[in-house]
């Protein structure tokens, strides 16, 4: 998925990507007993767990609770070397008036609630949250500890990670995407794409790249049978981005001889977040651009 212009590259002394303080995932997790915390996270990764060190938050807890199966209330979950640092809070799903699981078919539909992710959400009898409160100097290592962790516990327990602000439900076997685009981070394994019919044509969207106080990707006015390229497209401005060669506004990019301009986005309903669009250079819709860089055999 080729990016335009070729030449922009990653400046040495870049920073890494920042962690948005309301980057959380949620695991609805169940029927049935939750594993105990060694089964999870201890400090060799044997059996399976992730490798690091998790404890009880509760003042004067008993090792003992290691082996014991978690219940209701605060965890901390770090890394071998405690750069990355997780709070974990354990609540029955009964107990949390303000979770629901969506009924509208076309909300399932679009955060992928469908099928078995479906089942095991209405079946779950937890709601497992993990939010960060410290991470590495090297970002791409904390989100990838919070993924194994989220996708540890669904597997244990037949569960479903809900990532609020990708919108999307995912198996735990869909945290990890081989091959990745990049070996630090993957965009589609903390991202998603939304295509949703509007009167002028398709919107097609990124969700997620807020979780680094990004910028998020848009284009309007697409047929059904440029959809697929779009979102094709949006995953590459997207990845580029999180490893630190983003667009930037007044940027072209793509199609050289149908280049889509990057714009300030003003027309979806962000809730403040910030958007680009890529637009033709008519200035109005992606079309032009889409159809050129598929032509082009991308």
């Amino acid at each position: 998925m080729p990016l335009w212009p070729f030449g922009k590259k990653k400046k040495p002394s870049q920073a890494p990507i920042a962690i948005n303080r309301n980057f959380y995932l949620s695991i609805l997790a169940g029927p049935g007993a939750l594993p105990p915390i060694l089964q999870i996270v201890n400090p060799q990764g044997t059996n399976g767990a992730v490798q690091g060190f998790g404890a009880p938050l509760s003042e004067g807890a008993s090792k003992d609770l290691l082996n014991e199966p978690l219940t209701t209330g605060a965890y901390v979950l770090t890394t071998t070397d405690k750069l990355t640092i997780l709070r974990m809070d354990v609540f029955r799903r009964a107990d949390v008036s303000n979770f629901n699981i969506p009924t509208d078919p076309m909300q399932l539909e679009a955060a992928k609630l469908t099928g078995r992710r479906l089942a095991r959400a209405e079946q779950s009898e937890w709601l497992v949250n993990l939010q960060f409160q410290g991470y590495s100097p090297d970002a791409y290592i904390s989100v990838n500890y919070m993924l194994d962790i989220a996708s540890r516990i669904a597997a244990l327990t037949d569960g479903v990670v809900a990532d609020p602000l990708a919108e999307v439900y995912r198996l735990p076997d869909e945290l990890t995407v081989v091959p990745k685009l990049d070996p630090r981070i993957d965009f589609r394994e903390v991202g998603s794409i939304r295509a949703i019919r509007l009167e002028d044509g398709v919107w097609v969207s990124t969700r997620g790249m807020v979780k680094f106080d990004l910028p998020e990707y848009e284009m309007f006015g697409l047929s059904d049978d440029l959809v697929d390229a779009a979102a094709r497209m949006l995953i590459s401005a997207a990845q580029q981005t999180l490893i630190g060669v983003p667009l930037r506004e007044g940027d072209t990019a793509f199609a050289m001889n149908e280049p889509l301009q990057v714009v300030a986005g003003s027309r979806g309903d962000w809730d403040g977040r910030e958007v680009f669009e890529l637009r033709d250079r008519s200035g109005s819709g992606a079309s032009s651009g889409v159809r050129a860089w598929m032509d082009q055999g991308n």
